[in-house]
């Protein structure tokens, strides 16, 4: 298996990102191989998060800090790392600023992306990933919190299988092979700031015969959505889903039949 490079695009909201950095200082080693990218967007108040970053990560060699010289958007910005800033024998994690990894998690992301030779990209379950979430199918009109959803997920954990294959993986903290991104690129720039790109790049390379897993062994918290404004997001998804559904009407029906076909213990 090959080394790991875990990109976090940055673009505002230092509260999760102070959060997202202590966890993945906790369960990735100063010593290990893999690295850790944080990549400025020139938010706001970039400045101030270049200042804050860089305490952070004093004294570790394997964290790594770049700024761009403008504001490229989320799609840009990740496809910049992948391919112009990390290791290019790596495989990679791209990690939302507002995720916090658990104990293990990415280590066995790691293992089910070779479970299979045809296995591309791998999700963990979350709080928030939709139908990656635990639990996968909450009674109508209930909301969990993230302590509820992990608790939950304790609970079922080991009576899951190691991965479910999946139409999809979930962008917020999404492993990929490295081949894979060699020979398909990773994301469309069409998707501007975000939302869906990484659904159409699953599309796109499940047309080429790869697979998606879930890692039912790992776990990841998701604020969700903190960086950008109600409006701003609501405006992005409308317009995104729009292309994606033209591009991939069988979409919908998959995950329709994902989530019917899967059966979860209580």
């Amino acid at each position: 298996m090959k080394n790991v490079s875990v990109i976090v695009p940055v673009y505002g909201d230092w509260e999760s990102l102070s959060e997202n950095i202590k966890h993945l200082k906790k369960y990735i080693s100063r010593f290990s191989k893999w690295e850790v990218l944080f990549v400025n967007d020139c938010g706001p108040e970039a400045d101030t998060l270049e200042l804050l970053i860089l305490r952070a990560i004093k004294g570790r060699r394997n964290f790594k800090y770049f700024r761009n010289d403008e504001n490229l958007g989320f799609v840009k910005n990740c496809n910049r790392a992948a391919f112009e800033l990390c290791n290019q024998e790596n495989d990679i994690v791209l990690l939302n600023s507002d995720a916090l990894v658990t104990k293990g998690a990415l280590q066995n992301m790691h293992k089910i992306l070779y479970a299979q030779s045809a296995i591309g990209a791998v999700c963990p379950r979350s709080n928030a990933a939709t139908i990656f979430s635990v639990p996968m199918k909450p009674k109508p009109g209930t909301t969990y919190t993230m302590k509820e959803s992990y608790k939950i997920y304790k609970k079922i954990r080991n009576k899951l299988p190691e991965y479910y294959e999946s139409p999809i993986a979930h962008g917020f903290c999404m492993m990929i092979r490295r081949e894979v991104i060699e020979e398909y690129g990773l994301f469309d720039e069409v998707y501007g700031k975000g939302y869906g790109e990484e659904n159409d790049f699953c599309m796109r390379i499940r047309q080429e015969g790869w697979k998606c897993a879930v890692a039912n062994r790992a776990y990841a918290f998701h604020y969700k959505a903190r960086s950008f404004t109600e409006e701003t997001r609501t405006e992005q998804v409308r317009k995104n889903e729009m292309i994606l559904d033209e591009r991939y009407p069988e979409y919908r029906g998959l995950i329709r039949e994902y989530v019917a076909n899967t059966h979860e213990p209580n």
